[in-house]
C-alpha cells in the first residue's frame, strides 16, 4: 500500500457567503451545501475522472489543505483566491477556510430549477479533512481510496483488508487506469528493444568492417612485432586497450551532449501533454553502467574478428603479401 484518500461528506450552512438557489423553500437541504472532505482531490474522484475541472490555484493534498468552491458561487459572491469562507453547522460549530482554487464542471447550467441547493453542482466545496473534523467531531468516511504501489499485488491487497473489515464494508479494486497505462508502455517498450536489438547489430558489423579496415593498414606492423619476439596476446591486448580507450572518450561524449540536448530534443520531438512529453528524461547510472557493459563487449567481439586473421597469419605470409 503506498498512499490512502480518504473522503467524507456532510452538509453545513453558510455563514459569510450566499448559496445558489432559484426554489423558494425553507427546507434544510435548500439551505445548506454540501461539503467533501478529501486527502487529496487529484487521486480520487471527480476531479480525478476530469468531470470537474480547475480553473485557477491549486488542488487539495495531504500537504496543502484549503477549500475548493464552484466558480458560479464564487462570482455570485464575488469570492477569489485566498478570500476566506465560513461554515457553521446546527450544533453551533463553526470554522473558516481559505480558498486555494476555483472549479467549473460545465453542468451547472443543465441542473433543472427545482433542484434543492445542497445537491446543486455550484454548491459542492471540496476542504480538507482539518477543516471538516473543526465542523463535526464525530464522522465516518464515506469511501475510503486505498492505492498499491505494486499493481500486481492488487489482490493480495484487496483479500488482506476483506479480511479486517469483513462483510460490513463494500470493497471493491479497480486496476483501470494501470491497463490503460500499460498498454502504450508495453508497445513503447517492444518499439524500444526492436530498435535496440537493430542498433547493437549494425554496430557490430560496423564498427568489425571499420577495425577491419583498420587492422589491414597495420599488418605489416604486427608482423615486425611478432618477428621481433612480441607476443601476439600482447598485440591482442594492444588493440583491445586502443578500442576501449576510443570507446569511453565517445561515452563521455556520449554523455556531455545527452545532458546538453536530451530534454530539448524530447520537447522539440513530442508535445507537452503525451506520456513522452511530460516525463523529465535523462541518464541514469544504470544506463551508464549498461552503455559501458554493451560497449565494451561489441569492443571486445569485434576486435577479435578483425584481429585474428592478422595474428593467425605468419610473418613470412604477411610480409609476402604486403610486399606484392
Amino acid at each position: 500500500m503506498s498512499r490512502i484518500n480518504r473522503v467524507a461528506i456532510g452538509t453545513a450552512y453558510p455563514a459569510d457567503f450566499s448559496l445558489v438557489t432559484y426554489v423558494d423553500s425553507g427546507d434544510t437541504s435548500n439551505l445548506t451545501i454540501t461539503l467533501h472532505a478529501y486527502d487529496n482531490t487529484e487521486t480520487d474522484g471527480l476531479f480525478a475522472e476530469e468531470k470537474y475541472r480547475l480553473l485557477e490555484g491549486t488542488p487539495i493534498t495531504e500537504k496543502r489543505g484549503g477549500v475548493i468552491i464552484d466558480s458560479i458561487l464564487a462570482e455570485a459572491n464575488g469570492l477569489s483566491i485566498g478570500d476566506m469562507l465560513t461554515f457553521r453547522t446546527e450544533t453551533g460549530a463553526n470554522t473558516s477556510g481559505k480558498i486555494v482554487g476555483i472549479f467549473f464542471s460545465g453542468m451547472e447550467r443543465q441542473q433543472e430549477n427545482s433542484v434543492m441547493s445542497a445537491y446543486r453542482i455550484e454548491n459542492q466545496i471540496f476542504v480538507d479533512h482539518g477543516i471538516f473534523a473543526s465542523l463535526f467531531t464525530s464522522y465516518d468516511f464515506s469511501r475510503l481510496s486505498v492505492y498499491a504501489a505494486d499493481p500486481d499485488a492488487l489482490t493480495t491487497l484487496h483479500q488482506q483488508i476483506e479480511s479486517m473489515l469483513g462483510e460490513s464494508i463494500s470493497i471493491t479494486t479497480s486496476d483501470a487506469l494501470y491497463q490503460q497505462i500499460q498498454a502504450p508502455l508495453k508497445q513503447i517498450i517492444r518499439i524500444t528493444s526492436l530498435i535496440l536489438t537493430l542498433i547493437v547489430t549494425t554496430a557490430i558489423i560496423v564498427i568489425s568492417l571499420l577495425l577491419c579496415m583498420w587492422m589491414r593498414t597495420r599488418k605489416k606492423e604486427m608482423a615486425v612485432l611478432i618477428s621481433l619476439g612480441v607476443s601476439k596476446l600482447d598485440l591482442f591486448l594492444q588493440a583491445i586497450t586502443e578500442s576501449l580507450f576510443l570507446l569511453y572518450l565517445a561515452i563521455m561524449g556520449a554523455i556531455t551532449c545527452s545532458s546538453l540536448f536530451l530534454n530539448k530534443l524530447m520537447n522539440n520531438l513530442f508535445p507537452s501533454d503525451s506520456l513522452i512529453g511530460m516525463a523529465n528524461i535523462r541518464l541514469e547510472g544504470q544506463h551508464i553502467l549498461m552503455l559501458i557493459v554493451m560497449g565494451s563487449a561489441i569492443v571486445l567481439l569485434t576486435v577479435g574478428i578483425s584481429v585474428s586473421p592478422a595474428l593467425w597469419a605468419s610473418p613470412r605470409d604477411t610480409f609476402s603479401r604486403v610486399e606484392g
